[in-house]
């Protein structure tokens, strides 16, 4: 008897197991052009959940989908379709929020809206009229604040068809932006004006070689900026030749040398058995020369800038040097009986700088380290500026105060670290402020807190949130100081980024203070643009 009853248990908890692990429902849902509101076919619906996608379906003629047997569980939901960007976005707050399916109601219902890209499309000509193959369209962002170009940030880069025209589809941003275009390689060099050679020189819409100068393109969603025609301009050239050395002053055979300006394409070399290289025809401007190569399993480099201005430049050298460990602390001031954090505190990036050209995107490594609770760490540098960043937010509760290099600020501005002499603390705060407040109208848009000061725009400081049913919003654990505050719908581009790019957002935010342990009612509106 005691055995048949067993038996039933099994069969039963089996069947209930069984049956449980099959438990199902189905999920529909409308996808729709979030600027026409008309229906969007062909859009690609996922659900995902932690080991990724787990179901997928296609929008009907109607912008209609439905997926069956959807098993039990927690889900969010992602969408794609060529020429729109959903809304919100994947890296934007709420993209990722998750919903449950269980099979004990109804069908669970989606509704979902799509933004039109804006697109560009023109051609490039040369200095006669002609169209040019296979030049190199660049598209670049224009960030308020910063020095051109150190704050261009490439958004595309495409390449004109035998028909010497392009067309960009996917930009993802409403601009600023600025438009240039490089010559092929196998474009013939412009005829010389007298005894100086020319050279093709990377042009600015709608022709000129100052980037400054340039035009800016101000994107809206769903916007056709047709005719978009860039000739080439044509200008003096002149010789960079040098030798790259080893750390011990040797000629280094093979090196790879790489010219840039920060803003375009990069010309690359391999220096000679005497570590000689040379460029022969680079345009007037700043720019900036590398080397690297690897040596027993470790890599040798080096950067430096150059400046050509109406003459040949000439024994330029380069020396190479190894990494060096750099040792650091990650620290929490908090009042008594407040628990540090625990676990992975923060991945630490030391990014060698160029100036005015942004970070070095020649260096051979990205230096990083994750310190796992005890808040030490150790990255590999090379000797120059850096600018340090985390990767991670501020855990709950505290914001980040400060980054120093010894005794000097490294958070509000790049540090020159040329040796382990001196260790790098990070040091986040428990508490700050809060802001809090509501927004008429804001429905499922989003609100951001930007710092006034340019030097503190860093991701850390840059509080984005979506408002609730009734517009509300609130920030905790805001670092004290002077910020800009608005709101924007949910069918605008992702915020943080138009904001630094659009100045006329920042001539409309409001102003919110924030102070240590008190709470801030901001006054915030929307804003469109």
């Amino acid at each position: 008897m005691t055995y048949d009853i067993r038996m039933l248990r099994a069969i039963l908890t089996t069947w209930i197991l069984a049956a449980a692990a099959f438990a199902t429902q189905s999920v529909e849902g409308h996808v729709v052009n979030a600027v026409t509101g008309v229906d969007l076919p062909g859009a690609r619906v996922s659900l995902f959940q932690s080991e990724g996608v787990a179901y997928s379906a296609i929008t009907d003629s109607e912008g209609r989908f439905r997926i069956e047997a959807v098993r039990d569980g927690a889900y969010s939901a992602g969408y794609e379709a060529r020429g729109f960007r959903a809304i919100p976005g994947f890296m934007d707050p709420g993209s990722q929020l998750e919903f449950r399916v269980t099979s004990a109601g109804g069908p669970l219902s989606l509704e979902a809206r799509m933004q039109p890209l804006p697109k560009l499309s023109g051609r490039v000509l040369d200095a006669a009229g002609k169209p040019v193959a296979n030049a190199g369209i660049w598209v670049h962002g224009n960030v308020r604040g910063c020095g051109e170009p150190k704050c261009f940030a490439l958004l595309k880069q495409v390449q004109t068809s035998e028909k010497g025209d392009y067309t960009i589809a996917d930009v993802d941003y409403a601009g600023p932006w600025v438009l240039s275009a490089t010559a092929p390689s196998s474009l013939r060099a412009p005829d010389s004006a007298g005894d100086r050679p020319l050279g093709w020189a990377q042009t600015f819409y709608p022709g000129t070689a100052d980037a400054q100068a340039g035009a800016r393109l101000h994107l809206q969603p769903g916007s056709d900026l047709s005719n978009l025609d860039i000739k080439l301009a044509a200008v003096p050239v002149h010789r960079i030749r040098g030798r790259v050395l080893d750390e011990g002053g040797d000629p280094a055979p093979r090196a790879a040398v790489t010219l840039y300006n920060g803003f375009g394409p990069s010309l690359d070399h391999l220096t000679d058995q005497d570590g000689a290289f040379e460029f022969p025809a680079i345009p007037d401007g700043e720019w900036r020369l590398s080397a690297k190569r690897d040596r027993d399993r470790v890599t040798l480099w080096t950067a430096q800038p150059v400046q050509i201005q109406d003459r040949d430049l000439d024994n330029v050298e380069l020396r190479m040097t190894p990494p060096f460990s750099l040792h650091g602390t990650i620290l929490f001031d908090r009042p008594e009986g407040v628990p540090a954090p625990e676990g992975d505190l923060a991945t630490v990036i030391a990014g060698y700088t160029a100036g005015k050209f942004g970070g070095d995107q020649t260096c051979p490594a990205r230096p990083t380290d994750h310190p796992y609770g005890k808040g030490d760490f150790t990255i590999q540098l090379y000797p120059g500026p850096h600018h340090v960043d985390l990767i991670e937010p501020p855990p709950a509760q505290f914001y980040l105060d400060s980054i120093r290099l010894g005794g000097q600020d490294a958070l509000t501005s790049d540090v020159t670290i040329l040796s382990d002499a001196q260790p790098l603390t990070v040091t986040y705060k428990f508490g700050g402020g809060s802001v809090q407040g509501a927004i008429d109208g804001c429905g499922a848009g989003r609100v951001l807190l930007l710092p006034q000061d340019p030097a503190l725009r860093r991701h850390e400081f840059l509080r984005e949130a979506n408002c609730g049913t009734n517009g509300q919003f609130e920030f905790s654990a805001v670092r004290p100081g002077e910020y800009y505050g608005f709101a924007v719908s949910a069918d605008s581009s992702p915020l943080w980024y138009a904001a630094l790019l659009d100045g006329s957002l920042l001539d409309r935010a409001s102003r919110v203070t924030v102070r240590s342990n008190e709470h801030t009612n901001a006054e915030i509106r929307l804003s469109k643009w």
